[in-house]
């Protein structure tokens, strides 16, 4: 029986994005310092970040300093650390990039350990990396070694950095991508566990599936980099799986409060600009309109259209089509 923390979307970067404080990145490098105590205090046999460990996919945005500083926090656990691959952790969403060109690379060389699959040392846990395109296929195709592996059977932790939404909650608009949990219920097969990064907004923990069903569980982003309603809100922290007994529990973190990691003022201030450029955007429109107004334009015609009868036709033709529109 072993414990496994996972902690979602780090978003590493040095330069905070524009919603965030200075402090961005030393701030949420005392947050994983604290998963660290955690997987001391907790006896952890082994923590794994589920996928956009860097905020930026072009490798030049990250600098060299930001992955040393995530050397220190790996080395500085006392188990092993995976990291499943995730959108932001790779170019053009190849996988081949990472040893090519992305600092993800360097991580994996510095001692963090990659999760595709099965691990072959911790056999309850399986990792699935962001895919090319999400497909029920290409799920199918994912957790196919979970299906063969016999301690599935008994219920493993899938780890897997996707588009995953709890039914009811899937985005509405045209083109968004996600991966249905009836996927993922449907190519497992078996009992077990999903904890998915990718969506920073917490789900908490669900069931899908008939019977007991395929539990998921996502707890939202270690980063809270949008100044979204829930992120102003919400608890920071991480997951905690059990095989014991193939739950989650979720751990808190001691996170600054959303006044000193959001430029609120800033923002305060942004909005209120916005709001009075619309309105005066808005005033300006209604005076143009009054200039081409039915009369002015009439007014116009007699001025420049020496024929009378042609001037007449169209103040006609204006004024009827005005008294329809009315």
């Amino acid at each position: 029986m072993a414990k496994y923390l996972i902690v979602n979307d780090i978003h590493a970067t040095r330069r905070p994005p524009s919603s965030c404080t200075e402090t961005y990145w030393p701030d949420l490098l005392d947050l994983l310092h604290q998963t660290v105590d955690v997987a001391c205090d907790r006896d952890v046999r082994a923590v794994v970040w589920a996928g956009d460990v860097f905020h930026h996919k072009a490798p030049a945005r990250t600098d060299h300093g930001v992955v040393q500083d995530l050397i220190e926090v790996i080395s500085a656990h006392p188990c092993p650390l995976f990291i499943v691959p995730g959108n932001h952790d790779i170019q053009y969403d190849r996988l081949d990039t990472i040893e090519a060109t992305q600092p993800l690379g360097v991580l994996y060389l510095a001692g963090a350990r990659r999760l595709e699959g099965r691990s072959a040392e911790f056999p309850h846990l399986y990792g699935v990396p962001w895919q090319q395109s999400w497909s029920a296929e290409g799920v199918r195709e994912a957790l196919r070694g979970y299906r063969e592996d016999e301690y599935a059977q008994h219920g493993g932790l899938i780890v897997t950095h996707a588009p995953i939404y709890p039914p009811g909650s899937e985005p509405g608009y045209a083109g968004a991508e996600y991966a249905p949990a009836e996927w993922w219920s449907g190519s497992m097969d078996v009992c077990g566990s999903i904890v998915y990064g990718h969506i920073h907004e917490p789900h908490g923990v669900w069931r899908y599936g008939t019977g007991t069903g395929v539990t998921f569980c996502n707890f939202g982003a270690l980063s809270r980099g949008s100044l979204d309603e829930y992120n102003r809100k919400r608890q920071v922290g991480c997951a905690l799986w059990d095989s014991a007994v193939g739950g989650f529990e979720f751990v808190p973190l001691k996170a600054k409060p959303a006044s000193e990691v959001f430029r609120l003022q800033e923002h305060a201030q942004e909005a209120t600009r916005k709001l009075r450029l619309n309105g005066f955007r808005a005033g300006v429109e209604a005076a143009v309109l009054g200039l081409l107004s039915v009369e002015s334009v009439v007014s116009h015609i007699r001025e420049t259209v020496a024929d009378r009868e042609v001037a007449d036709k169209a103040e006609e033709l204006l004024m009827a089509q005005q008294g329809g529109t009315r």
